[in-house]
């Protein structure tokens, strides 16, 4: 079975919360799934869940799109969940304009998951090359870390390698411009990608333009099977055994 390595149950606004637990719990495609928090009140809720359903899993953190008005008193006693298994999403994303606070609040968050010895999730939206120089400048993940739904950089990628660190595909690996994303599946080794779908953003091929489900994952494990040569069992199995890895938490 697989492993959904990132989505985000608790911003679902259109469908039924309960509706998608119930769905997922039931499914038997699907191992695990890792519900994201993106500030304190989402991951507050995503530990919730986890606590109440066997299949999930939490990440807390504070996501550069909400770093206004957030403090960090919340998230170390949080950590200690037994279901909480990584820091995150954090990292950069250039699309508001308080970099200065996003980037002070981004190296707190690797300065704590390094002290809870916990592995980190990166969003990097376009901010791939300021994330690394924050590595090397300032702090470095010491207990793994993932570039969640990676933006395709050859170089950032031998990084990634040199350093041990996972990347992740979502659904944009489906979509017919993807041909960066498609060379990044050919020459990312086999333990150190994950999938994930992003749901409920980011839907794949076929359903591009709908709210994404956790069932859609089987589409991103099959075009990662058809790039890599592998067969789907292949890649679900190297995935499945990679997020375990990542997030000891998980076992």
């Amino acid at each position: 079975m697989a492993i959904d390595s990132h989505m985000h149950v608790n911003s679902l606004v259109v469908d039924d919360k309960e509706k998608v637990i119930e769905r997922i719990n039931l499914n038997g495609e699907i191992e695990k799934v890792l519900n994201v928090g993106l500030d304190r009140e989402t991951s507050l809720e995503s530990v919730g869940i986890a606590l109440s359903n066997h299949k999930f899993y939490s990440a807390i953190g504070v996501h550069p799109l909400y770093v206004k008005n957030q403090n960090f008193e919340w998230m170390e006693n949080l950590a200690s969940s037994e279901k909480v298994v990584a820091i995150g999403e954090i990292g950069l994303d250039y699309y508001n304009r308080d970099y200065d606070k996003q980037r002070m609040i981004f190296i707190r968050q690797i300065m704590l998951a390094n002290e809870l010895q916990l592995p980190v999730i990166i969003h990097a939206n376009n901010t791939n090359y300021d994330i690394v120089e924050i590595f090397e400048r300032y702090v470095k993940p010491k207990y793994g870390c993932v570039f969640h739904c990676f933006q395709p950089d050859v170089e950032i990628l031998k990084y990634l390698i040199d350093n041990g660190y996972y990347i992740s595909f979502a659904g944009r690996i489906t979509y017919k411009n993807a041909c960066k994303s498609l060379e990044i599946a050919k020459l990312v080794p086999n333990d150190l990608f994950l999938v994930e779908t992003d749901s409920p953003y980011i839907t794949p091929e076929p359903f591009r333009g709908e709210i994404n489900k956790v069932e859609y994952l089987r589409y991103i494990i099959k075009k990662i099977a058809e790039i890599k040569e592998m067969t789907y069992k292949e890649v679900e199995d190297y995935s499945t055994r990679n997020a375990k890895r990542l997030f000891k938490k998980m076992n």
